[in-house]
């Protein structure tokens, strides 16, 4: 039982020890240990069909649905980092085709927004500019100071008169 890097392994490994050392019942082995009745009876038949290694249990957590491994998604954008840093605009849904042609189904856009965000990577865009926009008039306007107002501010208060 020194052995077991988990508390939940550990506490499979006491239903069992419990079982066949002490031969309590399974409602004291599930008070004691701290599980329910049918998780250590759930233990017992795993020991029995798969042998010590299966009763303790399977890790919890990593990828179970993925379409393609870390190290492929990591070997997918370098390309697209040297078109970045050629100065060309690289764009989401070129790279969801890319991902799409490797992993061999399509997905939907969420994918390529968490594959940018493991990576490191972050959509960015250019600023909008309006089609009749006018650099020469902008600067004008910057420059263009009225030589009256229509309405006239009060001194002390700061508020139209």
């Amino acid at each position: 039982m020194l052995a077991a890097s988990r508390t939940s392994a550990f506490q499979r490994l006491q239903c069992l020890w419990l079982r066949a050392r002490q031969d309590l019942a399974t409602e004291a082995i599930a008070q004691t240990v701290g599980l329910s009745v049918s998780q250590v009876r759930r233990v017992w038949s795993d020991y029995l069909r798969g042998g010590l290694a299966a009763a303790q249990g399977r890790p919890k957590g990593g990828r179970r649905h993925q379409n393609l491994t870390v190290n492929q998604e990591r070997a997918l954008l370098p390309p697209l980092h040297q078109q970045a840093q050629a100065g060309q605009r690289i764009t989401a849904r070129s790279l969801k085709a890319r991902y799409e042609t490797q992993g061999g189904q399509a997905v939907p856009d969420a994918t390529v927004d968490r594959l940018l965000a493991r990576h490191q990577w972050r959509r960015v865009s250019p600023r909008p500019k309006h089609p009749k926009d006018n650099p020469a008039a902008r600067a004008a306007f910057k420059n263009f100071r009225p030589k009256w107002t229509p309405w006239r501010l009060d001194p002390r208060t700061g508020r139209c008169a």
